[in-house]
């Protein structure tokens, strides 16, 4: 079917996001880097809220509870994905290696020393 974008695939990349399999290149997606990136603070601004409200109504909580959200980012996606996400198709081993590399970064140096020393 043609339509305004020509005949199929040509100009597809342009519009969507890259998809190889079940995997989606969230880069390369109809917003430029500039919208992603409100997009990812309203969103971090979103959780932050959500982390205040429970803490309570004092002011002081909404840097509290920004300090929460930065230092338990990773830690909580990393649970997540470990343990609430459920996929027959299983999860990307990047995203995992990323995952544990950010939310525990001093046993990856650790790692990396130990790998550096033996593999030289």
């Amino acid at each position: 079917m043609k339509g305004q974008y020509g005949n199929g695939r040509q100009n597809m990349d342009c519009a969507m996001p890259v998809m190889l399999g079940d995997t989606i290149c969230l880069c390369n997606s109809l917003f430029n880097e500039d919208c992603r990136n409100e997009l990812k603070e309203i969103n971090k601004h979103e959780i932050i809220i959500k982390i205040c409200e429970i803490m309570g109504p004092c002011p002081d909580n909404l840097c509290k509870a920004e300090e929460i959200f930065e230092k338990m980012k990773y830690v909580m996606a990393n649970y997540v994905i470990h343990h609430e996400f459920n996929s027959a198709n299983g999860i990307s081993t990047e995203l995992l290696l990323w995952l544990d590399t950010k939310s525990n970064p001093k046993d990856m140096k650790k790692l990396d020393n130990f790998i550096k020393k033996f593999f030289k």
